[in-house]
């Protein structure tokens, strides 16, 4: 196994860097596209949430919590309606057309349609009606990764290929190809040193074909290691300027925040800036109110302990 692995790379070490870069060109293409469209979408429909729950904002907590999926849903038509019908998501790529592949979504999907589907993002949404409900503010990083994995536009790319540990693997690939040139340079070590110990000094006329095999391996270990250095250059300035994983973070880190801000919206703005808006006495009654169930509470434990 061994043997034919050397075999392998030291034949086609550089080839195969090359069929590397050309995979993670493809596959940058791919999710910087995908990327660009997740970002317009969530961020067409962020905005058009926070609208839409500031014209709520007038609305009593009680009313919002009593049912909140039916709220939720009521809140989430309303974004549908307002959401406009450009399509820049789940488009079906000329690749998945040509091998045949059967898409989940539509060829072309409008905006609007997030609302259809048990994987869309409207039933993600109303699923997790409890956390919003709760009174104690939830871990709004987990919410989000929980409401983003169901949707297939945010976690595949062409409905097939998982975007996430793909743009995880495009960031390391410019250290990768730098050790595969680094081994490629050991290789081609391994090759020519060899080939020292049967020439002939005494008649090197003879020896040219030996000297000829030790060129030709130093000058594979030199070649594998600008091939590496190159494929690294290349991925590193596209890393830099089309970063998968940055543009993804920045559309997490805004979906997030809306999802905060609707928290926020059904408790009455419970931040620190929502409680200094409150007169002292309203503050002194939470605060009272607090006490008596943690005594309540106390009280409970006191009595199981018994």
């Amino acid at each position: 196994m061994l043997d034919l692995l050397f075999f392998f790379f030291s034949n086609y070490l550089i080839e195969f860097m090359g069929v590397v870069l050309v995979l993670a060109l493809g596959c940058r293409w791919l999710g910087w596209g995908a990327s660009k469209r997740n970002n317009a979408y969530f961020s067409s429909f962020s905005n058009e949430l926070q609208k839409i729950m500031a014209l709520d904002a007038k609305l009593p907590s009680e009313q919002k919590l009593h049912d909140v999926e039916a709220y939720l849903g009521q809140l989430l038509e309303k974004v549908r309606e307002k959401l406009p019908t450009r399509a820049v998501r789940h488009r079906q790529g000329r690749l998945a057309k040509l091998v045949g592949l059967r898409m989940k979504a539509q060829n072309v999907v409008s905006m609007r349609d997030f609302v259809s589907g048990e994987r869309s993002l409207y039933h993600s949404i109303r699923s997790e009606a409890g956390s919003f409900k709760s009174q104690f503010p939830p871990n709004f990083t987990d919410l989000t990764e929980r409401i983003l994995d169901r949707d297939d536009g945010w976690t595949k790319m062409l409905g097939l290929l998982p975007i996430g540990p793909i743009s995880r693997m495009l960031d390391v690939l410019p250290g990768l190809f730098v050790v595969l040139g680094i081994f490629g340079t050991f290789i081609g070590i391994c090759m020519a040193l060899p080939e020292i110990a049967k020439i002939d000094f005494q008649n090197l006329e003879k020896s040219g074909e030996i000297l000829t095999r030790f060129v030709l391996g130093v000058s594979f270990s030199m070649e594998t290691s600008i091939a590496g250095i190159i494929c690294s250059l290349v991925m590193t300035l596209l890393n830099t300027i089309a970063p998968v994983r940055g543009m993804r973070q920045q559309t997490f880190k805004m979906v997030e925040n809306c999802f905060e801000n609707l928290w926020l919206s059904l408790h009455d703005d419970q931040s620190f800036e929502g409680l200094m808006k409150k007169s002292l006495p309203e503050l002194i009654h939470e605060v009272q109110e607090i006490k008596k169930r943690l005594d309540a509470g106390n009280r409970k434990s006191d009595q199981k302990g018994a």
